[in-house]
């Protein structure tokens, strides 16, 4: 078929039906598909990424007898309509651009361009490719002397400047807008485009669906300006016209001019649509030299496929919008003038900072119109598209910039007095935790790290300014820090073959350790997470990275030298100013140094001259660890800490002679007050006296002594509270003699032989294990430690101990290895009843793909995974009756439930979260079995708790639909624009029956913690459980968005709300909003990961964030919300993590979870999109369709189940085959599985 989207012959009012038209309605073409350059992405204003200032809209043009009419530019109603001022296309009324035809252009009449078409221009299409321009068999050739073309009048180009390969854009160009672009050469080898024939023209009227057929409106004609015609690349052209003229209720469905071309075009030279536009403004009077050579070189330099030429052109249409060259040959001042031209500026406004559409961006030219006034080009930092600005706009946007200025200055005044706001004042006073101790995580310049947080030690600012010779040096950057990287793998260089033979590996063939300068921002530095070195977390933390696995000996070799220097500085160099920033600002600022180089430890020469290679040499290689086994407290194999004490001590008489062995006695007080919240290492101690209620290990069976559960802190303080009559210590007393009873009582259980009695009394007594947990911890905090000892570390230790007896009890529930370690899977066939629109993201066939994922990673065919597809009614009238209503408010229950029973037997698609004005509702569609749908994903969720929690399994994954981490307490939380697909929050649900007290029906669980790794931020689940600070909940989200994606929050701005939507792009806030940007109490923890998370960031926040946050807070149950929307083949194209990616994702909340609950942990099935159609199409107008590739589900696939797909939709998930949303659950299956094993 032709490229031409008309599907009519010129006959009159009647046309012939185009089978394209009807095919591609039938398939419901996305209406809205976006590209780079034109997304529309702040807001409901369109940015111009034109060159010229307005345009008058009165002119028409011809081109020999043909009429053209040029009214396509924005008229004065649609420029009222527009919420904010961004304009369309402007030029200048100094500069003429109206379209000229060569003499004689007369000659050619409309009757000859009728005739041209009639032979085939605008005939019914049958494949997906332009009509290469009549070929001479087919009809009569027109000769290119009579052929109309656009002349070009060099003489009225404006700019001096020619587009030499050797420009020196220095003399042109504002150094502000010179930092954030790069400008590639153009060869001077491209050859001029050529002519149009007046066939061409009629071909690409026709396929734009200008000229008179279509003038119907304001955007149906040319432009009277080369950058407005350059502008028609993405015009939407309607696709189904001769369709429409048969059934005129069929709503048109349109795609951008540059996607239809791309779609047809079967190799990298057949763009023909795109090319006949360029050639079109190529020979228009006014296009500016470099524009054509840009426009040239984008069709000349050579591409492999049609998608490279097609990027190829996009870039080149956004640079001529920036390009400075262009800008001064078309009239405009790139240059920044010494003094304020007139009252407003002029061009010594060119390099300013401001905000508009809530963004940065910067003034990049000026220009001077006679019809419009001053006008100023300005360029937006994020993603450098354009747009123009009158003077009362860039007055505004201006203010708002100096707005942000101030706030953000008088934030840092509070913060510390007399200090700047700034950037770089903030970046001066940036500090990390830790930094005391010298070491943390460090991103190297060096391209070769490829960007990984590496360990590195920080340098006191005594050794950073002594030089050589031994004298001061002045830093010459305040906001730098000299840091040394440990044990790099980037700067390895083969010297010798002997050298190769004395490492372990090619990576350790470099120096020990690289000096380095980095500028001190959140960005380049974190706190170090570790310390002590647990083999099993190192590797799932280097799994994140991207590196080869042959890097791993390396990366543990520089943590093995971070813990050793962070374990020596803690117990052996004064801390100076380790809580005093006040002192340590005013001696930064006397030292003109940065603050973390003033509280980095100085460290003895002796410890920094240690043979660390013979050391590190002597050590057993990865490969001769034991594999990742576990100890009985969920803790990973640790290996022990170099003593950098013992061996500097070992160095000195007279432990050198040989004479002594050197014994460490670290006097307790000088351990910084940390030290002693590690929980200390337990070890079995056969303590206990006659008369006090502990057992006796000489009289019972050992194995049950008490000692054998508590640690020597634990035993000690009961011991001396056996002979004290201080009320202080009778709450020590008292838990103590409750933990030997529960002791007892379990022994008693594990003498009954019977499993069925051991099975009845197992969901009883584990709740118990739970409740005297937090029972303890209480009365732990009401009493007074002993002398010497911290209350925390009493309290670690006592959940240590309690999670002790519940493992042992697991295991004495255990039968034949039942419950312990065992993964479940959940599902109920009743989520399916939530049917969506065609072509939703969210479909039905995500829970077969779910199961067949689960069934991949051993779910109902091993022993150890189990799949249970029906949840009971007992857990339906709970969750309905109990829970539900704890989590959402009755009117919005009430608003779904008559919402979706107003719904007809067969409707599908239905928005179900619209408000009263119809607004919100697009995205969170459904069927008369939505709410039941959805009240099964809470029932399966609290199913999976109390299998958990009653230790029927170690983990278990719930596969329902819908998703819920964006319902709320009401209506769209948050102040999102919608329910994001979610409709009621099963993940909170499963949090709020663990914490609800028993005698309401619940766990009675003291703290549980929600993990959420969707793509999105869980705006439901942070609105109905940490809405306000609430001890018991902990809500941690990884997921794509932050301050510079979702824009500034301009209190003062009268713009029309900021719009949000699922999808989200590099420009566009990323649903659910500016909720997600920031953590507002201790609650929440909050991290978001930019406009595309990469596994290294996610790696890097789970180690250095994560953990440790949910280690400080210890739950009782880990709840994870698994969205494996961030797949880097999810339609929604926000992510960048493999399956494999995912599968470490859970494997280290596993870890968590082993070390605080004894691995207690359920997941719940939020986002993820990416499964490949898996039916037929059923349409009967696109093309053959057995070839089409289908995902097999077997029978986890319903035959009443449909899938329909639409076209685009269909070609994006076609990529999922290779990996997609079902591998990303069976590798979290897997992992589960993996992890599932208490000991």
């Amino acid at each position: 078929m032709e490229l031409s989207p008309a599907s009519t012959k010129e006959t009159g009012n009647s046309g012939q039906t185009d089978a394209f038209d009807d095919s591609m309605n039938h398939a419901n073409i996305n209406q809205n598909v976006k590209h780079p350059l034109n997304e529309n992405p702040r807001g409901v204003d369109k940015p111009n990424i034109g060159i010229g200032p307005k345009v008058s809209c009165q002119n028409n043009t011809n081109i020999g007898d043909k009429s053209v009419n040029n009214s396509g530019c924005i008229d004065e109603v649609s420029t009222a309509l527009q919420k904010s001022s961004t304009h369309g296309t402007r030029p200048f009324s100094t500069m003429k651009r109206s379209l000229e035809v060569s003499s004689d252009g007369d000659q050619t009449s409309s009757k000859k361009i009728k005739e041209v078409s009639a032979l085939g221009l605008n005939k019914g299409c049958d494949t997906m490719k332009l009509d290469p321009a009549i070929a001479p068999s087919q009809g009569v050739r027109i000769s290119s002397q009579n052929s109309p073309e656009i002349k070009e009048t060099d003489a009225e180009v404006i700019g001096t400047i020619d587009n030499k390969s050797d420009l020196d854009y220095s003399d042109i160009i504002d150094p502000s807008f010179a930092e954030l672009i790069k400008l590639e050469d153009i060869p001077s080898t491209v050859v001029p485009l050529e002519h149009l024939s007046p066939r061409d023209i009629a071909e690409l009227e026709s396929s734009l669906q200008i000229g008179d057929k279509y003038n119907h409106g304001p955007d149906d004609g040319w432009r009277n300006d080369w950058s407005g015609n350059l502008q028609l690349y993405d015009r939407e052209v309607v696709v189904n016209r001769g369709y429409i003229v048969s059934q005129p209720q069929i709503k048109p469905i349109k795609i951008p001019f540059y996607d239809w071309v791309a779609k047809s075009a079967p190799n990298s030279n057949s763009l023909r649509g795109l090319e006949l536009l360029f050639c079109y403004v190529y020979h228009m009077k006014g296009t500016p030299k470099m524009a054509k050579n840009i426009m040239a070189h984008s069709l000349q330099r050579h591409a492999e496929t049609a998608d490279q030429r097609l990027q190829f052109i996009l870039d080149g249409i956004r640079r001529i919008s920036y390009d400075p060259v262009v800008l001064n040959q078309d009239g405009w001042t790139t240059k920044k003038s010494e003094s304020a031209q007139g009252a407003l500026g002029g061009a010594y406004l060119i390099g300013r900072r401001i905000i508009w559409q809530r963004y940065e961006a910067l003034v990049i030219a000026f220009v001077r119109d006679e019809e419009f006034g001053c006008l100023w080009k300005a360029v937006w930092v994020e993603d450098l598209d354009t747009f123009d600005l009158e003077a009362d706009e860039l007055k505004d946007a201006m203010k708002k910039w100096d707005n942000k200025q101030a706030k953000l200055k008088r934030n840092q005044e509070t913060k510390s007095s007399g200090s700047s706001g700034s950037t770089r004042a903030s970046n001066k006073l940036f500090s990390v935790d830790g930094i005391e101790n010298g070491i943390i995580l460090a991103a190297p310049s060096s391209k070769a790290s490829q960007g990984v947080m590496w360990p590195a030690r920080v340098r006191h600012v005594v050794e950073t300014s002594m030089t050589a010779a031994g004298t001061v040096r002045r830093n010459a950057s305040k906001t730098l820090i000299q840091v040394v990287f440990l044990a790099p793998f980037w700067n390895g260089e083969v010297s010798s073959a002997s050298k190769v033979a004395e490492v372990k590996d090619q990576y350790s063939i470099g120096p020990l350790f690289e000096l380095d300068r980095i500028d001190a921002t959140p960005n380049n530095i974190q706190k170090y997470p570790f310390d002590s070195l647990s083999i099993e977390q190192l590797q799932s933390s280097f799994r994140f990275l991207g590196l080869p696995k042959a890097v791993f000996p390396r990366y543990l070799d520089s943590h093995r030298i971070a813990v050793a220097l962070k374990s020596y500085a803690k117990t052996h160099i004064q801390k100076v100013y380790s809580h005093d920033d006040e002192n340590a600002s005013a001696s930064a600022s006397l030292t003109e140094s940065h603050i973390l180089s003033v509280k980095a430890p100085i460290f003895p020469q002796v410890v920094l001259n240690l043979p660390f290679d013979f050391i590190l040499n002597k050590l057993p290689h990865p490969s001769e660890h034991a594999s990742a086994a576990s100890l009985s407290d969920g803790n990973s194999i640790c290996e022990p800490t170099i003593n950098i004490d013992y061996i500097v001590k070992a160095m000195s008489p007279p432990e050198c002679f040989g004479k002594s062995i050197y014994v460490d006695t670290v006097d307790s007080t000088a351990l910084d007050t940390n030290e002693e919240l590690i929980s200390p290492t337990r070890e079995v101690n056969h303590f206990a006296e006659r008369g006090d209620g502990f057992l006796n290990p000489d009289e019972e069976d050992a194995t049950w002594a008490l000692s054998n559960f508590a640690s020597n802190i634990l035993l000690s303080i009961f011991k001396s509270n056996s002979n004290n009559n201080d009320l202080a210590y009778d709450g020590f007393a008292h838990i103590g003699q409750l933990l030997s009873a529960l002791i007892a009582k379990l022994k008693q259980i594990a003498s009954k032989t019977q499993d069925g009695t051991k099975k009845k009394h197992s969901k009883k007594f584990l709740l118990q294990c739970i409740l005297v947990k937090g029972y303890g911890e209480e009365t732990i905090g009401l009493c007074s430690p002993p002398i010497g000892k911290q209350k925390k570390a009493i309290i670690i230790e006592w959940r240590k101990t309690c999670e002790r007896v519940y493992k042992k009890a697991i295991n004495v529930f255990s039968c034949n290895a039942e419950s312990n370690g065992i993964t479940a899977v959940v599902t109920d066939s009743r989520c399916h009843g939530h049917v969506t629109a065609n072509g939703a993201f969210e479909r039905p066939v995500r829970i077969p793909a779910a199961i067949q994922g689960a069934r991949l990673a051993g779910a109902g065919s091993k022993p150890n995974v189990l799949l249970i597809t029906k949840v009971e009614d007992s857990y339906m009238n709970l969750a309905e009756e109990n829970i539900i209503p704890k989590a959402h408010k009755v009117s919005y229950i009430k608003r779904l439930k008559s919402k979706i029973a107003a719904l007809s037997v067969d409707a599908r698609g239905v928005p179900l979260t619209d408000d009263s004005e119809g607004e919100g509702g697009d995205d969170t569609m459904g069927s008369r079995g939505s709410y039941t749908a959805a009240t099964v994903g809470v029932a399966a969720a609290l199913k999976a708790t109390d299998m958990v929690v009653g230790g029927q399994c170690t983990n278990v994954f719930c596969a329902t639909r819908p998703p819920g981490h964006h319902a709320g307490r009401e209506l769209r939380p948050m102040k999102a624009i919608s329910n994001g697909f979610c409709l009621l929050n099963a993940a909170a649900c499963a949090a709020i029956y663990a914490t609800t007290p028993q005698s309401e029906g619940g766990l009675g669980l003291k703290r549980v913690c929600v993990i959420d790794f969707d793509v999105h931020h869980g705006n439901g689940t942070q609105d109905i459980l940490c809405s306000t600070y609430d001890p018991r909940y902990l809500y941690i989200s990884l997921h794509a968005g932050g301050a510079h994606i979702n824009g500034f929050d301009d209190e003062d701005s009268e713009e029309e709300e900021f719009r949000k939507r699922l999808g989200g792009s590099k420009t566009e806030g990323i649903y659910p909003g500016r909720c997600g940007d920031s953590s507002p109490h201790d609650g929440v923890l909050n991290i978001p990961l930019g406009k595309k998370v990469t596994a290294s960031d996610v790696g890097t926040a789970l180690i250095s964030q994560v953990s440790p946050r949910v280690d400080e807070f210890s739950p009782d149950l880990i709840i994870l919300s698994a969205g494996f929307d961030a797949h880097k083949n999810d339609p929604l194209g926000m992510g960048g993590l493999s399956a494999l990616d995912f599968g470490s994702v859970t494997e280290v909340t596993c870890q968590m979870a082993f070390r605080s609950c004894s691995g207690r942990i359920l997941s719940v099935l939020e986002g993820g999109y990416g499964v490949p159609c898996c039916r037929p199409r059923d349409d009967i107008f696109l093309p053959d369709n057995t070839n089409d590739q289908l995902l097999e589900l077997g029978d986890d696939l319903p035959d009443s189940m449909d899938d329909p797909v639409p076209l685009t939709l269909r070609q994006k998930l076609s990529r999922c085959h290779a990996e997609g949303f079902l591998h990303c659950v069976r590798e979290h299956v897997t992992a589960f599985a993996k992890c599932n094993n208490r000991k």
